[in-house]
């Protein structure tokens, strides 16, 4: 019933007892005007005479069917309306276009900020495109390249330092849960515990564990000298020689083909154990758990329900990372960004001597290539690790520099994790983007002062700019 009743509110249903009354009335000898007449009075239930062939008779009984259609749909269409209108009346209104499922997921968080669009777009002030790769780029391409507004595209094949125009932007649902799963595990009492130096074993390398282990790489920097083996269990389709600089960071990776359960031991012995979203998770839940009765095991799935189950069997730690991911304020990453385009405005103050002033911050991040805006955005997402490590002492000058320290080996990662090599450009400069050279990708003991301070006052400033928004300053 509820699909007929749905058939029978779209818009070509309407017209249907339109045609077949014009047809049934003229071949009954009525002329064009007339019959025009009377097939607009089957809409409501005008025609009181005996039907004169079939034609008219199924006309007079779905013309008032599409009449109740129609008003639903203008119904509808009033509510869309007005909705969208008091959306824009927050001035945070955000429209989202894709599939139904994940759009009620967004739309339930945005509250009144939330429009649902379809094939035509409305006036707002984002947009979010949460369709596949292809639906997403020919929306994008059709209705938005020209607009002045942030459009937020979902893609599956493009990292987000691919867009450089400044109102296109680019996110992955897997890497906004790397980065959510590893603020929420942050194995850092884990690793102060064990000397820092850890074993972590990764089961599973489609998209999501490789987000997982990026993100490893750049967020679980605790200590100077700290040793955290990275184990990862599944084919590494080539990513050694895509990520070429590797071997640079001194957390190693370990790749191992085959089943998991040649590698039992390596996995009896590990701190932590992380399984991603793959084909058959379920049954490869049950079969480590029975295998590791005692080890606590990380699951990262989208099927709650089943590992629900399993949960009650044994430590299981289960992480809905595609209802985590689909959350708009992780999408639109407004403090995130916030937060970078600060340090880099407050590194323009220092070093070029440009006035702090919101307008300027706009300015200075516009004139950023991706990679260097991806670069900040890196340094914010870090300084939720800084917090976890500084926890409730004071900023004294010792601790001052130890953030300093792991800050530069960050900002190192991020550069080896970009392939680039440390030397001296020929151009004289610090740095050589198109050779991908930067000088300072040395030890932090062996940089400059004026280096060492740069990292030291990204700490102070991101210190400060959560004193300022708890105090509701920005």
């Amino acid at each position: 019933m509820k699909i007929v009743l749905s058939y029978l509110w779209k818009p070509a249903f309407i017209i249907i007892p339109f045609i077949l009354g014009l047809l049934g009335f003229t071949m009954a000898g009525d002329s064009p005007l007339q019959a025009v007449y009377q097939c607009i009075c089957l809409y409501g239930m005008g025609q009181k005479d005996v039907p004169p062939n079939v034609l008219v008779e199924i006309a007079r009984w779905l013309a008032p069917l599409a009449t109740a259609g129609g008003i639903v749909l203008l119904m509808k269409e009033l509510r869309r309306s007005v909705h969208a209108w008091l959306a824009r009346l927050t001035g945070k209104s955000v429209a989202i276009f894709g599939p139904k499922g994940e759009k009620e997921l967004l739309l339930k968080a945005l509250g009144m900020r939330g429009i649902d669009i379809d094939k035509r777009p409305v006036k707002a002030k984002r947009y979010i495109l949460l369709g596949n790769d292809e639906e997403n780029f020919d929306y994008y391409r059709t209705h938005l390249k020209k607009t002045q507004k942030d459009v937020f595209i979902k893609c599956s094949s493009l990292p987000a330092q691919a867009s450089d125009h400044d109102k296109l932007h680019l996110f992955s649902p897997e890497e906004i849960a790397a980065r959510l799963f590893w603020k929420e595990y942050c194995p850092y009492e884990l690793s102060v515990r064990n000397g820092h130096c850890l074993q972590i074993v990764l089961i599973g390398f489609g998209k999501l564990g490789k987000e997982l282990l990026l993100t490893a790489l750049q967020n679980n920097i605790f200590d100077a000298k700290q040793h955290i083996e990275y184990h990862v269990i599944g084919s590494e389709n080539g990513f050694r020689q895509i990520y070429h600089q590797l071997d640079q960071i001194d957390d190693p990776v370990h790749f191992y083909s085959g089943s998991w359960f040649d590698y039992l031991q390596t996995i009896r012995q590990a701190h932590m154990v992380i399984v991603a979203e793959q084909e058959g998770q379920l049954s490869l839940m049950r079969d480590l758990m029975l295998s590791l009765p005692e080890k606590k095991i990380h699951v990262l799935s989208g099927r709650s329900d089943g590992m629900a189950i399993l949960s009650d069997q044994g430590d299981l730690g289960c992480f809905d990372w595609k209802n985590e991911a689909m959350n708009p304020d992780y999408i639109l990453c407004e403090r995130l960004n916030e937060y970078a385009k600060r340090v880099n405005l407050r590194y323009a103050h220092l070093y070029d001597g440009v006035a702090e002033t919101e307008e300027n911050m706009q300015v200075q991040w516009q004139k950023l290539n991706t990679f260097t805006r991806y670069s900040n955005i890196s340094a914010a997402d870090y300084h939720s690790v800084q917090l976890c490590m500084l926890g409730d002492h004071p900023l004294t000058d010792e601790k001052l520099e130890w953030l300093a320290e792991l800050e530069h080996i960050r900002w190192c990662r991020y550069h080896y994790l970009n392939n680039w090599t440390c030397g001296t450009p020929e151009n004289g400069k610090n740095k050589d983007s198109s050779k991908r050279i930067h000088q300072s990708l040395i030890p932090y003991a062996q940089l400059l002062q004026t280096e060492k301070e740069k990292d030291r006052e990204n700490i102070r400033l991101l210190l400060k700019l959560d004193r300022d928004i708890s105090n509701r300053i920005i």
